[in-house]
């Protein structure tokens, strides 16, 4: 069995059969930290943390998905650090809801770029995919007992460029990784699959520009700070 192979839903990322440089993340992530707090899914040894806001999806058409920037506008209420969905449409469904699991590829693509300028290694990165996605029969994932462990959850290991990133959502639709981070470790990004909201950490630069990047929604957050239990 070779140390990677290829996969064809995947252009340009390879199946890693060693999964050890995914070590330290299964080491910050300890069951003491496993809450419903930011320090849950991103390890909590960044300078800076952001929440990426990601864009509702219609529960008829033909509405048009709606970025929480828009939302926020038309309802009045402010993004914030702890802005839960719920509260931002005050129950109204007229705006669709978001997507559990991920952000879609348009916004991975764009994080992707912003996060791309902040790291040594912009060609070398590595992405957890929840074993759960449903890949399980296909052949790249054959013969390999090892996964990734962080509490509650097992992914498989790829690696790539930070630019392949958004073509992860292309076999399990909308879906991208769970977690993904360059090799110099300058930050991670990090989505609970039971829930809609992505995470950052990194420098404080990197997390600015997150921030003000115009083609994302976000906020600046905390390792304490609660994640958005208004999924579902």
């Amino acid at each position: 069995m070779d140390a990677r192979e290829p996969v064809d839903w995947a252009p340009g990322m390879w199946v890693l059969a060693d999964t050890s440089p995914a070590a330290w993340v299964e080491a910050a992530l300890t069951p003491e930290l496993t809450s419903w707090t930011v320090a849950g899914l991103v390890p909590p040894v960044f300078e800076a943390y952001a929440r990426v806001l990601p864009p509702t999806y219609p529960r008829h058409e033909p509405v048009p998905r709606h970025r929480w920037s828009e939302i926020a506008a038309a309802t009045g209420v402010p993004l914030t650090a702890e802005i839960r969905f719920d509260d931002l449409v005050a129950g109204s469904d007229r705006w669709g809801r978001p997507s559990d699991g991920g952000l879609d590829a348009r916004e991975t693509a764009a994080l992707a770029r912003v996060l791309g300028e902040f790291t040594g290694t912009p060609t070398e990165a590595y992405f957890c995919l929840w074993e759960g996605f449903g890949l399980e029969e296909t052949e790249a994932w054959t013969d390999r007992p090892m996964r990734v462990e962080t509490p509650g959850r097992a992914y498989h290991l790829l690696t790539g460029p930070v630019a392949a990133a958004p073509v992860l959502p292309t076999p399990v639709e909308w879906r991208c990784a769970s977690l993904w981070w360059p090799a110099d470790r300058t930050w991670l990004v990090a989505t609970e699959i039971d829930g809609y909201l992505t995470y950052v950490g990194g420098s404080r630069a990197a997390i600015d520009a997150v921030l003000t990047a115009p083609d994302l929604d976000a906020v600046a957050v905390q390792p304490s700070t609660p994640v958005d239990p208004s999924y579902g």
